[in-house]
């Protein structure tokens, strides 16, 4: 058995590179495809992504989108363990304010992977909406003081 492994080496770490290289190219997809959806995100509004799970039993990546007003204008999940998995709408969520999420996210209709993730993703949104309205409270006024 070892003479035909010792005999086939070089086939073997020819298929081996083979496969590797095609585990990049299809890395590569995944994400190109992932970044053009999240363009269109980023175009409705502020945007978030909040991620919940571990390496061993998979992750769940949330992706939130408000507006002005703070309400979500969309809600995206992302899980899966292959390079096939997108995003996909989840319903329930679109429509809510961002305080009701953070208030409820126990209630909302997702599995509880995914309501962490969603939790986390409110409270990044939360964090960034703040700091834009300290940014535009220190605008420098005309004489070069701040307001």
């Amino acid at each position: 058995m070892f003479d035909e492994v010792a005999a086939n080496a070089g086939t073997i770490i020819v298929l081996l590179v083979i496969m590797w290289l095609a585990q990049f190219g299809l890395v590569y997809w995944q994400m190109k495809r992932l970044n053009k959806r999240l363009k269109i995100l980023r175009k409705g509004g502020l945007t978030a992504i909040g991620v919940s799970g571990n390496q061993y039993k998979g992750r769940a990546y949330a992706f939130l989108t408000i507006d002005e007003d703070n309400n979500v204008v969309y809600a995206e999940q992302f899980s899966g363990w292959t390079v096939w998995s997108q995003l996909r709408p989840v319903q329930g969520i679109v429509g809510m304010s961002l305080q009701d999420i953070l208030d409820n996210a126990e209630a909302l209709p997702v599995s509880k992977k995914l309501r962490v993730a969603f939790g986390n993703a409110a409270r990044d949104l939360q964090t960034a909406r703040e700091s834009r309205q300290d940014d535009t409270q220190l605008q420098p006024a005309p004489n070069g003081s701040l307001l």
